[in-house]
């Protein structure tokens, strides 16, 4: 909790939805939320691993008396996300904090990718969001002003690749942006209906999900993400609560990400640093991105020294 400002995403007794919520961020996520007092719903495909992590969450808890429920659903479709959403109104009431964690990816050439592998990544990293965010807007609205006055609120996982997309992620990235730009068109139009809405954007995570992109993830990739050392999903849930709480619209999880973030701001609310970061990257990023550039120059020569010249 910020030590000189209100805390502006209180938890103490709401109920919170997280989606993706059976593993890595999102299972987090479920366990920091628990761990400060709230009723927690978690969303997701697989039945086995949301019995897994109900067991983890409800250790967690601060009281016995709060509540967990589980629902499992397929949020890329839209019927699906407003069955999910409709039984946590029905179980814990209506829904005072949606926190869409679900998501994924597995790296690759944009050349490689079959129409229908292009299209999952964009179902189960943007429609599962705008199908909940769709889903628990309607909900949110049309139950009216919360008893206590406190705002709601809906977060969108994001991604620093949607600040700055780099190859292996074509399929990923763009997702990604569009989440942002739904968060911040969102956060407009929730100013309608006093709901507050947000976007984290963190970067390597070391989840379930990282070990697997790292089985098709390409070399390139690899040499473009360079000394990212990744976080832990604790991590992760961890540095996107102490920004919600501080009120910020986007949220880093690393330094780097917040210098990445200052370039890229468009009309999103800024801070103090993050216009000073934006000013300064003007003339940074004027060198950064034509290093980085170079570096796929590099490794296109590479390849063609080896006879590799097809980018595999």
């Amino acid at each position: 909790m910020p030590l000189f400002s209100k805390n502006k995403f209180p938890v103490d007794g709401r109920v919170a939805v997280i989606t993706g919520g059976s593993q890595g961020m999102g299972k987090s996520v479920a366990i920091l939320l628990a761990q400060r007092g709230a009723h927690v719903a978690i969303i997701a495909r697989n039945p086995a691993k949301l019995d897994s992590a109900l067991e983890e969450i409800r250790a967690a808890r601060r009281s016995a008396e709060q509540k967990v429920f589980l629902y499992s659903a397929d949020l890329t479709r839209g019927g699906e996300a407003a069955a999910a959403l409709a039984a946590v109104q029905a179980e814990l009431g209506t829904p005072d904090i949606v926190w869409t964690c679900a998501g994924g990816t597995q790296p690759g050439y944009f050349k490689d990718y079959s129409s229908a592998a292009l299209e999952r990544e964009i179902g189960i990293n943007y429609f599962t969001v705008m199908h909940t965010a769709h889903a628990a807007l309607r909900l949110m609205t049309s139950a009216g002003a919360t008893e206590d006055g406190r705002k709601r609120h809906i977060v969108f996982t994001s991604s620093v690749l949607a600040f700055y997309p780099i190859a292996g992620y074509n399929s990923y990235s763009p997702a990604k942006a569009a989440i942002r730009a739904l968060a911040d068109g969102l956060r407009q139009e929730c100013l309608l209906y006093d709901i507050d809405v947000h976007a984290c954007f963190p970067a390597t995570i070391y989840s379930p999900g990282f070990e697997e992109e790292q089985k098709t993830k390409p070399e390139l990739t690899k040499i473009l993400e360079g000394s990212d050392e990744g976080q832990t999903p604790q991590q992760v849930a961890e540095e996107c609560l102490k920004g919600l709480e501080r009120g910020e619209a986007l949220v880093t999880t690393t330094l780097m990400g917040s210098v990445i973030r200052g370039s890229a701001w468009g009309g999103s609310p800024k801070g103090f640093f993050d216009t000073l970061f934006a000013m300064v990257l003007v003339l940074v990023w004027s060198v950064v991105g034509r290093v980085v550039d170079g570096d796929v120059v590099k490794y296109k020569k590479k390849l063609e020294k080896e006879g590799k010249a097809d980018g595999k």
